[in-house]
């Protein structure tokens, strides 16, 4: 919670459509909630929120901000993340079917898409459901 003002301030910079700072306290006081964030010279630059539930994880937001993005910085921070959950944990998310990059990154990461969810935002865009396996015998 002590750094839910500079999480708002990324949210509100990266994204079209940013969760409010009432939504992002609610997840953040979530008992099976995790966020990460990434600190560079003492500033919060990115974070990563995750809901976990037994063997399954939703990552619910992520996000590095803007004077920060494209120097491998939301590559490492999904690595941690996905190495902290485990090999034997899968892990959803919903991105905008525009964010290419973020596509891509989830791509590297062995993520799948797996469906669509018809005009998931407010302004109409559709979201991809994607999806990585746990792993099985070493082979994601």
């Amino acid at each position: 919670m002590d750094d839910l003002d500079s999480i708002v301030l990324i949210e509100n910079r990266v994204f079209r459509e940013p969760w409010t700072k009432e939504q992002l306290s609610f997840e953040l006081k979530q008992l099976s909630g995790k966020i990460v964030n990434v600190i560079e010279k003492k500033d919060i630059i990115g974070y990563i929120m995750v809901q976990k539930v037994q063997n399954e994880a939703q990552i619910l937001n992520m996000a590095i901000d803007i004077h920060c993005q494209c120097r491998g910085k939301g590559k490492k921070l999904l690595k941690y993340t996905l190495d902290e959950l485990g090999s034997e944990t899968d892990v959803f998310l919903e991105v905008r079917e525009s964010n290419l990059q973020a596509i891509k990154l989830y791509s590297d990461f062995n993520f799948e898409d797996i469906g669509l969810r018809q005009a998931y935002y407010s302004d109409g865009e559709n979201a991809l459901i994607m999806h990585r396996r746990v792993e099985i015998y070493g082979v994601v």
